[in-house]
């Protein structure tokens, strides 16, 4: 008999050698197509990281914008019912109106640059996209916020006006003078206060009570610089808000659209129920075989 082990053994060794070969060639392609799938699944990542980092910038802003409205607030009930240190209090009330305005203007910047993002990648990609979707949702939430956040600041200005309007009218009913809003307003627009010249005698109180509306009357006249500052603001909240109003359109016509599309779906259901139950070959069957389900 013919030894053929040393046969084997070279045959053995040219498979192994014809695999580990195979096995390199094949490599680079797998790990090239590995690297790619990699780099598709970073860059997601790094746009879904890019929109969740300015929706927490925005949202951090938002949460500083509510916490100085909420100090205004404390403030105006302080100014009106402190005696002392008024000076103080209206300094502070005006550096948080400030601070309020210019972050209200750094939140809408960073709203307009992510509505701006999710606009660009609607048109790279399908509206159906995630990253569209996340984009988008982040985007109406964060305007809804902030447009509550500066109602919030509207209404914590205007209840200054109104205390403010309120001291004045005490003030002038204590001079013997009673003032409407209407008059008071006619104050402000003009910019002075000669109405009470006339009515103003050499007295401690009445001069102390005149001092008052003076000081009172500037600052309503510092309030309404304000809130005419803020004006513009208010304006591109109203933007962005109609903005969103059309997409909730959008959204309302498509979903009224898949309820008719389930409702006719359901009919076409029962429809093709109805249309097995009646077919001629199923009732010869149950004729034929009636013991047969």
């Amino acid at each position: 008999m013919k030894d053929r082990l040393i046969e084997l053994q070279v045959i053995t060794n040219k498979s192994s050698e014809e695999a580990h070969g195979s096995e390199e060639d094949a490599s680079p392609e797998s790990g090239g197509q590995e690297q790619q799938q990699q780099a598709i699944v970073f860059e997601g990542e790094d746009v879904t990281d890019v929109i969740y980092r300015n929706a927490k910038e925005i949202r951090r802003e938002m949460a500083l914008l509510r916490r100085d409205v909420e100090h205004l607030k404390t403030q105006n009930t302080r100014f009106l019912t402190s005696i002392r240190r008024i000076s103080a209090i209206k300094r502070d009330a005006t550096a948080l109106g400030r601070d309020v305005q210019a972050r209200a203007q750094a939140i809408y910047g960073n709203l307009e640059r992510l509505g701006k993002l999710s606009k660009d990648l609607e048109e790279r990609h399908s509206s159906t996209s995630v990253v569209v979707r996340i984009s988008r949702s982040q985007y109406s939430f964060l305007t809804a916020a902030f447009r509550q956040a500066m109602s919030e600041y509207n209404e914590a200005e205007l209840m200054q006006r109104e205390y403010c309007m309120g001291r004045i009218q005490r003030q002038a009913e204590i001079m013997g003078n009673r003032l409407s809003r209407g008059q008071i307003d006619e104050m402000i627009e003009s910019g002075n206060c000669n109405v009470f010249t006339g009515v103003v005698a050499e007295t401690r109180t009445t001069r102390s009570a005149l001092n008052e509306i003076e000081t009172r009357h500037k600052e309503l006249l510092q309030l309404e610089g304000r809130i005419k500052e803020i004006h513009e603001i208010f304006l591109q909240i109203a933007v962005l808000v109609e903005e969103q109003g059309s997409m909730v359109d959008n959204i309302e016509a498509t979903v009224a659209a898949t309820v008719d599309c389930v409702s006719e779906a359901g009919n076409e259901v029962r429809k093709a129920v109805r249309y097995k139950k009646s077919h001629p070959c199923r009732k010869l069957c149950c004729c034929c075989f009636p013991c047969c389900k």
